[in-house]
């Protein structure tokens, strides 16, 4: 072994301990092995936040979920590149299925894959994918083709059967648009919008999101249930991503203007205790616009972040549609 072997190594064991060390912080447990997985232990996507907020890294919070040991989260910190690609994230065991259908998922303001890891864990013939918008920035149209063609270029290596975009809030509008670029090449294709109210002018919508403090924009968000429980300092980096989120969000429902999502069956999923989204007649006949709805439908309690507190439910009603339309 060489010196510069041996560096690195105790580097990891250095740093392996100081993540073992947030783990156990974190999750309020007795002391953590560096194998100990930070899921298994009963972390959730919220507790990889309050993580990443301790490590004081700009590490997105899917690498927690790719590398949810102490040691195996050092080791990434300290060999592997920065720069965060747009991707898809595998969510599920693919050691246990390479079930027909395919979930393709998008996150909302702010999020990150990992919000849907928990979505079809009780349907094993689902496959499960959580786009990853790394460290894109949207700044034209063709920026957001380019975010598009790059996530149905992974899309098209998938076999699957039968494809389900799922958009939640922010991501709602770029889902339409993934699942409109798929149909080229995948006919069995259907569409969920949740959580969302379609934004019917895209400049003023940029214009309002620049002309809004953090603290405001924090505040309101705050009140839909996106920070319950975290810090001023562990919203920060959710607020950032979430206006960048914002734009590509902004310039996905440009793209719908000019060309609706039509030939795909969608159902648009509102929680009945949403506040984002009390005017559900007016939201109805918004989306009609610019995509197929063929099917409304209520998560009965569900606030804003419904898939976090209601996956179950959720998932029962995205695979009761797919079988319908598929």
């Amino acid at each position: 072994m060489t010196d510069m072997t041996y560096d690195v190594e105790q580097d990891v064991v250095a740093e392996s301990e100081r993540i073992s060390a947030i783990f156990s912080e974190v999750l309020d447990i007795g002391q953590v092995a560096a194998t100990d997985n930070f899921f298994n232990l009963g972390g959730d996507s919220f507790d990889a936040i309050r993580v990443m907020s301790r490590l004081d890294g700009n590490l997105p919070i899917v690498a927690l979920f790719e590398h949810p040991t102490a040691e195996t989260l050092a080791r990434f910190r300290l060999t592997e590149e920065s720069l965060a690609i747009t991707r898809l994230v595998p969510l599920f065991d693919q050691t246990k299925t390479n079930g027909p259908i395919v979930v393709i998922c998008v996150p909302y303001g702010g999020g990150d894959p990992t919000a849907y890891r928990d979505l079809f864990n009780d349907h094993p013939d689902v496959r499960v994918f959580g786009v990853d918008f790394g460290d894109a920035e949207i700044h034209s149209p063709s920026d957001f083709s380019g975010l598009i063609n790059t996530l149905v270029n992974e899309i098209e290596a998938i076999d699957a059967e039968q494809i389900i975009v799922y958009g939640h809030c922010a991501g709602a509008a770029t889902a339409a648009c993934l699942a409109s670029a798929i149909t080229f090449t995948t006919s069995a294709v259907s569409l969920v919008v949740a959580a969302s109210n379609p934004v019917d002018d895209p400049d003023a919508a940029i214009h309002d999101a620049a002309m809004t403090s953090d603290a405001d924009w924090g505040q309101y968000l705050r009140s839909l249930g996106a920070f319950n429980g975290l810090t001023d300092k562990e919203t920060d980096a959710m607020l950032t991503k979430g206006r960048r989120d914002h734009f590509i969000a902004t310039e996905a429902y440009r793209t719908l203007a000019r060309q609706p999502a039509r030939g795909i069956p969608a159902m648009l999923l509102l929680g009945d205790k949403d506040p984002a989204t009390v005017k559900v007649e007016e939201i109805v006949n918004k989306w009609r616009k610019i995509i197929d709805l063929v099917k409304s439908a209520n998560v009965t309690g569900g606030e804003h972040y419904f898939i976090r507190t209601h996956a179950q439910e959720v998932a029962s009603k995205v695979l009761s549609f797919q079988l319908k339309h598929k």
